[in-house]
C-alpha cells in the first residue's frame, strides 16, 4: 500500500469515528441555532463559496471539539477558526504527501495547491489573532480564504487532476469559512449592539 492510500484510509477512518461519536451527542442550543441559520443563508443566497453548508455537517464539524457543548458565541468562534487551522494544516500535509507520489503532470497543480494552503493557514491564523484585536480584520482574513481554495480547484481542473482526498479537504475548508464568517459577523453585531446600548445609558 502506498503512502497516499494510507493517508486516505486514515482520513476516512477518522471521519467515520467523528461521525459516530458526534451522532450520540445532542448539540447545544447555540450550535443548533448557528448551524440552522447558516444553512438557511446558504440556501437563500446561493453557493457563494461553491458550497452550501448542511446542518448536520456543520453540527458534526463543530462537535469535534468537546468545548463546543458549553461554548458561548465568543468561544464557539475561536473553536471554529482553530478547527479551520487544523484542517488547513492537514490539507497541506496531504498535498506534501501526494507530491512525493505523483505523476509529472500532476506536480504543478499540486504545487499551486500547496502554495494556496500555506496562505490559507496564514489567513486562518491571522483571523484567530484578530478575534482579540479586531473582528473586522478577522472577517477580512476569513473571506480571503475562498479565493485561495478556488485557485487550487482551478489548477486541478485545468490540468484534469482528480484527487478525491483534496476535493474533500477543499470542501471542509469552505465549510469552516462559512461557519467562522457567520460567527464573527454575529460577534461584531453583538459588540455594536452593546456599544450602542452603553452609549444611550451613559447619555
Amino acid at each position: 500500500m502506498d503512502s497516499s492510500s494510507h493517508v486516505f484510509i486514515l482520513s476516512a477512518i477518522l471521519m467515520l469515528l467523528v461521525s459516530q461519536s458526534t451522532a450520540t451527542v445532542a448539540p447545544s442550543e447555540l450550535v443548533e441555532d448557528v448551524c440552522t441559520e447558516i444553512e438557511k443563508l446558504m440556501m437563500a443566497y446561493g453557493e457563494r463559496s461553491g458550497y452550501v453548508a448542511k446542518y448536520d455537517e456543520c453540527v458534526n464539524a463543530l462537535q469535534i471539539d468537546p468545548r463546543t457543548a458549553t461554548a458561548n458565541i465568543t468561544t464557539l468562534a475561536e473553536i471554529s477558526v482553530q478547527l479551520a487551522i487544523t484542517g488547513a494544516k492537514n490539507a497541506k500535509a496531504l498535498i506534501e504527501n501526494l507530491l512525493g507520489n505523483t505523476t509529472p503532470s500532476s506536480r504543478e497543480p499540486l504545487q499551486n495547491c500547496l502554495s494556496s494552503y500555506v496562505n490559507i493557514t496564514g489567513h486562518f491564523e491571522n483571523a484567530l489573532s484578530g478575534l482579540n484585536a479586531g473582528l473586522r480584520s478577522s472577517n477580512f482574513d476569513i473571506t480571503g480564504v475562498l479565493d485561495l481554495v478556488k485557485i487550487c480547484e482551478l489548477e486541478l481542473t485545468k490540468n484534469q487532476t482528480h484527487i478525491l482526498q483534496l476535493t474533500n479537504r477543499n470542501h471542509y475548508t469552505r465549510m469552516f469559512v462559512e461557519i467562522s464568517e457567520f460567527l464573527i459577523t454575529r460577534l461584531e453585531l453583538y459588540h455594536i449592539g452593546n456599544g450602542f446600548t452603553q452609549t444611550r445609558t451613559q447619555g
